[in-house]
């Protein structure tokens, strides 16, 4: 297992929205996509814990044996089909718990919407949140603040009402949420957190299915042996 540290696995990373990886990833641990290819990842340090951020979008299990952190982008078109083979994995997997983590790095509009979402979860809750975050991924053509607060407003939820009294904590939350994305080094989208290691782009439901099923049997992404 090779072990580099993280500012070579930063630089193999890629480009924004990553559809193609380098043919030579480095790795923390050796894991591959659906396609065989590896995936680039790396150890997160104990300081960048996503635990901590504020305005996590939580969904799945209430008792969790797994959780995973998606870092995404709602501009994304990867992001898009990723969020689908998340939430079905959401649904079909149990104890798996995902936390939602804003990483806007496409364009202005997506920061605008990811705004958006924040103020539905301190207004609704998560429920009401993630089927507005979902039906987010779900829009063709670029998913803008206006888009955002016009998805809020069918989906029931006011918050066009209050995000002028809780902007300062918005702004906050998604300021926090983009910070430890850079930290990290998530220039791509989506990204990941499972069980302490970073992945860079998206592995594909088959990979991300066998990582979590091997995080519940052994504590790793992969077992030994």
């Amino acid at each position: 297992m090779v072990r580099l540290d993280r500012r070579a696995v930063i630089a193999l990373a890629g480009s924004l929205c990553l559809t193609t990886r380098p043919a030579r990833a480095e790795q923390w641990v050796e894991v591959a996509d659906d396609a065989g290819s590896p995936i680039p990842n790396l150890r997160v340090p104990s300081e960048l814990d996503p635990f901590r951020l504020p305005g996590l979008l939580w969904f799945g299990a209430s008792e969790a044996e797994v959780h995973l952190f998606e870092f995404a982008d709602y501009n994304c078109p990867v992001c898009k089909q990723a969020a689908l083979h998340v939430d079905a994995l959401v649904r079909g997997v149990q104890g798996l718990r995902v936390a939602f983590v804003h990483n806007p790095i496409l364009s202005s509009q997506s920061r605008e919407a990811a705004r958006v979402t924040l103020a539905a979860l301190r207004i609704a809750g998560p429920k009401a949140a993630y089927a507005l975050h979902m039906r987010l991924f779900a829009m063709r053509g670029v998913v803008d603040g206006a888009r955002a607060l016009a998805a809020a407003r069918e989906e029931k939820i006011p918050v066009s009402d209050a995000t002028s009294d809780m902007g300062s904590q918005i702004d906050l939350a998604l300021a926090a949420h983009e910070k430890l994305s850079g930290a990290i080094g998530f220039n791509v989208t989506p990204s990941y957190v499972l069980n302490g290691i970073g992945l860079f782009g998206h592995p594909g439901p088959g990979s991300l299915s066998r990582m979590i099923a091997a995080v519940k049997a052994c504590d790793e992404l992969v077992c030994p042996g």
